[in-house]
């Protein structure tokens, strides 16, 4: 891996700490809102029935809230770790190529079936998830094709001339 990458990284995961505490800071107001506990404590209620006081609520229900309130540091944490994936599947797979395209397609579906999944969500912080994940899905479609069919486009460049 060059030093280039390393340092891409690095940077990516500071971020990644980062967004990751000030996300969770920022979800901890959910423990002061008990209306909200129905509808942003998903997990809490899905793992342990309803909540009743704030010592119910699990932490990743923090990052729901979060992200239906305050998104601005769930999507840099989101961004960061998809680049973060991108970048280590891109290292590790870099001499295999089918494992590779294997790899980036199943990412691109899993990106898309999430955005497709907080699509009708009525609060604005899902609703920018949803289009950040259908975007990326989009965006590495896009890469694998151009990757694939990169020498095709040299060829067909070469014909043109």
């Amino acid at each position: 891996m060059k030093f280039k990458n390393i340092v891409y990284l690095l940077g990516a995961f500071l971020v990644f700490i980062f967004s990751t505490l000030a996300s969770w800071y920022e979800g901890g107001q959910l423990r002061d809102i008990s209306w909200e506990w129905k509808y942003s404590a998903v997990f809490s209620t899905w793992l342990n029935g309803p909540v009743n006081e704030a010592d119910d609520i699990l932490v990743i229900d923090h990052f729901v809230y979060a992200a239906k309130f305050e998104p601005l540091f769930p999507l840099l944490m989101a961004a960061s770790l998809l680049f973060i994936i991108f970048q280590l599947s891109a290292w590790l797979l870099r001499k295999r190529k089918t494992a590779q395209v294997i790899f980036l397609s199943l990412m691109a579906v899993s990106l898309l079936l999430m955005s497709a999944l907080l699509l009708g969500s009525q609060a604005a912080g899902l609703t920018l998830f949803a289009a950040f994940f259908g975007l990326s899905g989009l965006l590495t479609l896009l890469a694998i094709l151009y990757r694939n069919n990169r020498k095709w486009l040299r060829r067909t460049g070469e014909r043109a001339n």
